[in-house]
């Protein structure tokens, strides 16, 4: 994935973590020099890796070394993302 993609999915990831309970921290040991944001949705766990150039973004997100992830997937991870976007657009429609 190229810098500017990686830039544009971390702005939407730090709008989600504005919105919804999360961590911050380095908790993925293959990924040492990159952040997990752990974001708490109403239907579960959804993780996401920062790059490092992308910090700036989430500086009012509260750092955890605690934060533990729940072992979901990509898929569970999207799945569970589009869950909660049904039924918030449902409770709007």
């Amino acid at each position: 994935m190229s810098d500017t993609v990686y830039r544009e999915r971390a702005h939407l990831v730090a709008h989600l973590a504005a919105v919804y309970p999360s961590a911050i921290g380095y908790t993925d040991p293959e990924e040492p020099d990159w952040a997990v944001v752990t974001i708490s949705l109403p239907t579960g766990q959804a993780c996401w890796h920062v790059a490092p150039a992308d910090m700036d973004l989430f500086a009012f997100v509260h750092a955890s070394g605690t934060e533990l992830w729940d072992g979901h997937s990509t898929e569970e991870k999207y799945a569970r993302l589009d869950a909660h976007t049904r039924a918030l657009a449902q409770r709007e429609g």
